[in-house]
């Protein structure tokens, strides 16, 4: 089911923010849909329209969280926390939800407030202005109410199932070479093991995540996606495996041997060397007054 939703994400991988930019526009609209057919119908259909509303306000925030990370103005450990708090598979529908339980009372409440008597208002500043203004309320309180039944959900269901709260706050070398390319978090996946944080190896075939062998060397696979492309050979590189942890790379093409993940990854960030293709040697050489070590690749004889 995660792979699923993972590869019917809004965005492909490596999209730019103009082309985010053009789907956050298509949501909009989807959005002043749902509005416009939650006033002008009152029947079962609105229940409906009540759950679309929230998906679509759902996926703009997560969209608009998509062009904050791929302009980089958080760092990695902040990107990672404000994800698993807002953005994870275990509290995806949780706002939705009560957004949709909600949302009725709350128009209700609305109609009978004094905005319903700001016509001069609307004749002085526009129609379309106005209700411009009115609709942004509507969508902000919603987003308000989603982001909010979220972090205690979040913060319930870590407490529960790892019996800390440090998974928030701890960095994991997986989360940081995905970077942005997974949907959603996955605060079940996590492992937490002497202060560390871990992912399992169920969660991370869920991701699709796979391991390539090339030159003795194990990196860490994943299927990116494009736009319009068939899948085919879309098997990419995304990071360095040395024991239990995984250093990011630049994207390679997978060229090497593919299989099954069999052990869990994750911990802190290491200095790992990603270009030990060849073991080298040392050797001593003269340098005037001082000795200095230079190295040497080995001969496959020695």
């Amino acid at each position: 089911m995660v792979f699923v939703q993972e590869s019917l994400r809004w965005s492909a991988h490596g999209a730019s923010n103009y082309q985010r930019a053009a789907l956050l526009y298509l949501i909009v609209e989807g959005i002043m849909s749902d509005l416009f057919l939650i006033i002008a119908n009152d029947n079962w259909t609105t229940k409906i329209q009540y759950l679309s509303l929230g998906y679509n306000l759902s996926g703009l925030m997560l969209l608009l969280f998509e062009m904050v990370e791929s302009m980089q103005w958080l760092s990695d450990k902040w990107r990672q926390r404000v994800k698993r708090v807002f953005f994870s598979y275990e509290t995806a529908l949780v706002g939705e939800l009560v957004s949709a339980l909600a949302l009725q009372a709350f128009l209700t409440g609305l109609n009978g407030s004094d905005f319903k008597r700001s016509r001069p208002v609307a004749l002085a500043v526009s129609y379309y202005f106005w209700s411009l203004i009115s609709h942004s309320v509507v969508v902000a309180v919603i987003t308000g109410i989603i982001a909010s039944v979220r972090v205690p959900t979040a913060i319930t269901y870590v407490w529960v199932k790892h019996r800390t709260l440090s998974v928030f706050s701890e960095p994991c070398c997986v989360d940081s070479a995905l970077g942005p390319r997974n949907r959603l978090m996955m605060l079940g996946g996590y492992r937490w093991e002497h202060g560390r944080l871990y992912y399992k190896v169920t969660a991370l075939k869920a991701f699709g995540m796979l391991k390539m062998e090339e030159d003795g060397v194990e990196y860490l696979a994943l299927q990116k996606l494009h736009w319009f492309t068939v899948p085919r050979d879309n098997l990419v590189g995304i990071g360095v495996i040395s024991g239990q942890r995984v250093e990011p790379c630049h994207e390679r093409p997978c060229t090497g041997i593919i299989t099954l993940l069999d052990r869990k990854l994750g911990g802190g960030l290491s200095q790992v060397d990603t270009r030990h293709h060849v073991r080298p040697s040392r050797a001593m050489v003269e340098l005037g007054p001082k000795n200095a070590w230079v190295t040497a690749p080995l001969s496959i004889g020695e």
